[in-house]
Parts: C-alpha cells; sequence; structure tokens
C-alpha cells in the first residue's frame, strides 16, 4: 500500500482472508504464518496501513467470521473478530458499534457436537462480523456540503442499514473464473459505502479479490483503490476496470 497516500482514503471497506479456515491456509504459509497469532500479525500490517492512509474521522469497515477448527485433538473456537478489535484498538482506531451479518443459507437446524445428549453440542456459526472503527474524532464537514447532502439517504434506508442485525443477504459463491474467492455479496459494500462516505471519496479495499467494493463504490459516484496480492487476480480486476471505462465512455452501464 506504498502507493497510497496518508490521509487521502475517507473508508475501507474490504473481507480479509479469515485466519484458521482451510480456504486461506496456502495463502498464509505463502506468508511464513501457520498459526492463528502468526495469521493475525499479518493482518496487523495491513490495519496499521489503512490507518495511515484514512483522513481524520475516516472508517474501517472489516467483514470477518470465526473459525471452528480441530488442533492436536482438541475442538476450538478461534475468535477473529476479537483479535482484530484488539489489535484496531492498539494501531490507534476506535470501535464503533459492530453489525452481524446473519447469512440464511446456514440451515436454521443445524448443529454440533453430541446431538440431543447434553453438554458436549455447540452453537452453530450463523452470523459473520462487520466490524466499525473511525480514526480519531467525527469527520468534520463545511456547513451545507454539496458532497454531504448529495450523499443522504432515506429514512427507511437508515432504519435498515443502521441496525445491529443484517439479515436477508445471500453470500457469494466461493468459486469465481475457477478460483477461490470470498463470498462478499454487493449488497454488504453497497450499504457501507453509502453510510460512511459521500459522493467523491476514496473507499480503499486492500483485499481486493473480484473487486466488488471497487465496482459498488463507483456505482454511487466514489473513486475506488484496490490491492490485490494474486497478480492473476489483480490482471482480471485491471481488464475490467478498463471494460467498464470504455463502457461508460460509450454510454453505457459501467
Amino acid at each position: 500500500m506504498t502507493g497510497v497516500s496518508p490521509g487521502s482514503v475517507a473508508l475501507v471497506v474490504t473481507s480479509p482472508p479469515y485466519p484458521m479456515i482451510p480456504q486461506w491456509d496456502d495463502l498464509f504459509r505463502a506468508w511464513g504464518a501457520a498459526e492463528f497469532e502468526a495469521m493475525h500479525v499479518e493482518l496487523d500490517r495491513v490495519w496499521a496501513a489503512c490507518h495511515r492512509a484514512l483522513l481524520a474521522g475516516g472508517i474501517l469497515a472489516v467483514n470477518v467470521g470465526d473459525a471452528l477448527r480441530t488442533v492436536s485433538g482438541e475442538f476450538r473456537l478461534w475468535p477473529n473478530h476479537a483479535r482484530i478489535v484488539t489489535a484496531a484498538e492498539k494501531i490507534g482506531f476506535r470501535s464503533l458499534p459492530y453489525i452481524l451479518w446473519k447469512k440464511p443459507t446456514n440451515k436454521p437446524n443445524a448443529f454440533l457436537g453430541s446431538g440431543f445428549l447434553p453438554p458436549n453440542a455447540y452453537v452453530t456459526l450463523d452470523c459473520e462480523f462487520i466490524l466499525l472503527f473511525r480514526k480519531g474524532s467525527l469527520r468534520k464537514f463545511p456547513p451545507g456540503s454539496p458532497a454531504r447532502i448529495a450523499s443522504r439517504y432515506r429514512t427507511e434506508e437508515r432504519d435498515l442499514w443502521f441496525s445491529q442485525v443484517w439479515e436477508g443477504i445471500r453470500g457469494r459463491s466461493q468459486s469465481h473464473s475457477g478460483r477461490r474467492s470470498g463470498a462478499f455479496p454487493p449488497e454488504i459494500p453497497r450499504r457501507l459505502v453509502r453510510m460512511f462516505s459521500v459522493v467523491g471519496d476514496t473507499v480503499l479495499d486492500p483485499f481486493a479479490g473480484t473487486g466488488t467494493t471497487l465496482w459498488e463504490a463507483a456505482k454511487l459516484g466514489r473513486h475506488g483503490i484496490g490491492i490485490e496480492v494474486d497478480p492473476t487476480r489483480a490482471r482480471e480486476l485491471e481488464r475490467e476496470r478498463r471494460r467498464r471505462n470504455e463502457a461508460r465512455s460509450r454510454g453505457g452501464p459501467g
């Protein structure tokens, strides 16, 4: 993220690789991190870079799930959300009330463990976290800011988006062009961009993946910056950016 100027970003919206989830094991191993704490140390570097990139009052939004995994014969919960909160506050972020994304794809009667015999069953993980942090105090705007007025949301949007539990948003397929990616549905970054930025702002995703945050930001009149470590995925993003720019130049949907 050396190419991102300090204080140039108003909002970060991202869904990072989840530590202790098998899907991302190979990626973390490539970074030399095979254990829970080492994985999060790699993510800590990203949150610190996001803090530098954000302007005063800017917001960091992180979609992450906890992990269930058996290690050395012991079944354990790995609380990714708690570890990220701890790291972000040490970096200098201020925690805000988080959002629980209740994913409708989970079976309502699923369970883990011993079935109907107590006490060795486990609660299923039906929710992921959308953690919210602010850099410093409230962001300041000049009185009557046109960009802020143009970014206004309706009453029904405010009442839905600013409730703590989000339901009815289905995750995307984790396979894209034959490659694995996070199931990050467009509705989540769309809401977050509307809630925590204004028209003309710059939105950053340090784990750009298929570009969901970037495309939603562009649709809403924001600028987007995406960082992607996978060179194949990065080339796909660049091709898609050019295609959308060409479509806009021809007057089509971009």
